[in-house]
């Protein structure tokens, strides 16, 4: 059961009622999600080779073997979640985000690497998540609200 508050109305929505609202949605835009989830994993994709790796620490001796390696990744960059719902005012949300508590504080610093362990190329200091996952949708979103369009006109 999920509950939705705008105001001083509240709705709640039980998973089934969940349900029947994306029957719907697939009844009436059979590509829409399609369209949406073709668009939500293509961004994932993207965003995972560019998320910043955290490198392990690493103690060497005076003959430069190792003596010591922990690592220290939390892997944020494994923890994204696609998904669509149905808000209080009755809009389907489709939504990629990160499930991880600080991902939205995660900056690019001076030596960031990607998932090849390259050098991440962006401005340091900016938040990773307006730029692989933020930016990215704003940029998709008219393409998205277009092809969803014409394909409710193919159906009317």
């Amino acid at each position: 059961m999920k509950k939705y508050t705008s105001g001083n109305a509240t709705v709640t929505i039980q998973e089934d009622m969940q349900d029947m609202f994306m029957g719907f949605l697939k009844t009436v835009a059979p590509g829409a999600e399609a369209i949406m989830d073709a668009e939500l994993k293509r961004i994932e994709k993207e965003a995972v080779r560019e998320w910043p790796k955290r490198k392990p620490q690493i103690r060497r001796d005076s003959e430069g073997n190792v003596v010591f390696s922990r690592k220290t990744s939390l892997e944020s960059y494994k923890r994204f979640k696609r998904g669509m719902s149905v808000d209080a005012n009755g809009n389907f949300i489709v939504f990629l985000k990160n499930t991880a508590p600080y991902s939205y504080v995660i900056r690019y610093g001076v030596d960031s690497e990607n998932w090849r362990r390259q050098d991440i190329i962006q401005p340091t200091g900016r938040r990773v998540a307006d730029e692989t996952l933020i930016k990215p949708h704003r940029k998709t979103a008219n393409k998205v609200v277009k092809a969803l369009a014409n394909d409710l006109m193919k159906r009317v």
